[in-house]
């Protein structure tokens, strides 16, 4: 195990979308695991393990410790030299802090993220890493499948675990390209994540607030490398780990209004930059609309009514959440400026 200082950023000047060829045929990929909490020390072990035995072995693992010096002085005895371990010990806590922080020690060129109660299959890096055999992917990322630690709730609809980090239904199943990706099982050109300036510290988690800061981000990058490829790979599989709060009515509550809270700041730093930033939502919002019908007609055969409401419950939680984040926008209590 190692501690590295962070190597000299280079500034990454802004270059037609040919700058998206910047990895060979078979590229180096680091990954970029975010820790915080002692809580969660077994499945770091596993998330880690998942990924040092991978049929594509990584360039390196970096795993980043969001203040908590007792976390990373227990992973520091625990993980073994093929490990990067650094801690964010700065100004700004948060997930995707961190995951900047961590991408400062990668010296790879492509940069995967996963979290750290999630474990790889055996070929998840093998499955992104082949995107970017074509120079104009610049980023992939693959099923995210929630693992129950006390069992599903049967009311949680399966088109609901976006909430729980998964991949819900609804979401495309084939390989396709897609609008951006979930930070847990995803991966990046590192030239590319620099080049679009990281993920923005004003989104992102903090516990169980924040959220979006995928969204942005490659809103952002679309923006910058307008013809770039953003790839979804259905076979890239992580395993998502789901504690029993989050199957919860409150949990599913607080993660929708949150959704829509920090959607409608997202939808107004891009007005007039992009021709629908929230395309991805209204057509999600839509299908949601179209499912609980379909519920609601089969329901005298095998419908499920507790899923039925917990759907309805998550659009209103969302719709209230959007906009709450309108009129706090409006008022200038909370601003998110598109760079």
């Amino acid at each position: 195990m190692s501690i590295k200082q962070p190597p000299e950023l280079a500034a990454v000047p802004a270059r037609d979308d040919a700058s998206l060829a910047d990895a060979g045929p078979a590229p180096r990929v680091s990954v970029v695991i975010c820790a915080y909490t002692m809580a969660r020390l077994p499945f770091i072990r596993q998330a880690v393990a998942s990924v040092l035995h991978q049929t594509l072995p990584p360039h390196e693992v970096v795993v980043a410790v969001d203040h908590n010096s007792e976390l990373f002085a227990r992973l520091r005895a625990d993980l073994d030299g093929r490990v990067t371990l650094v801690h964010n010990d700065g100004p700004e806590r948060g997930a995707v802090v961190t995951d900047n922080l961590g991408v400062r020690y990668c010296t790879g060129d492509i940069v995967a993220f996963m979290d750290d109660d999630a474990a790889a299959e055996s070929d998840w890096l093998e499955r992104l890493a082949g995107h970017f055999r074509d120079p104009g992917v610049a980023a992939a990322g693959g099923k995210l499948v929630p693992e129950w630690q006390e069992g599903r709730p049967s009311w949680f609809a399966p088109e609901l675990d976006w909430i729980v980090g998964g991949t819900y239904r609804g979401h495309p199943h084939r390989r396709t390209g897609v609008r951006n990706l979930i930070l847990c099982n995803m991966a990046v050109r590192r030239g590319v994540f620099r080049s679009t300036g990281g993920f923005t510290t004003e989104l992102g988690r903090r516990g169980d607030w924040g959220t979006g800061a995928e969204s942005e981000f490659f809103l952002r990058l679309k923006r910058r490398f307008p013809h770039a490829a953003i790839r979804y790979e259905p076979e890239a599989v992580v395993h998502h780990k789901v504690p029993a709060h989050r199957g919860t009515p409150r949990y599913v509550l607080q993660r929708s209004y949150n959704e829509g809270f920090h959607k409608a700041l997202i939808g107004k730093a891009f007005a007039g930059q992009s021709r629908d930033p929230l395309s991805v939502e209204r057509s999600y919002l839509w299908f949601l609309a179209r499912s609980v019908w379909g519920r609601l007609l089969r329901f005298y055969r095998r419908g499920n009514l507790g899923q039925v409401l917990a759907i309805a419950a998550s659009v209103t939680a969302t719709g209230a959440g959007y906009l709450a984040g309108i009129y706090a926008a409006a008022r200038g209590r909370v601003q998110l400026g598109a760079r």
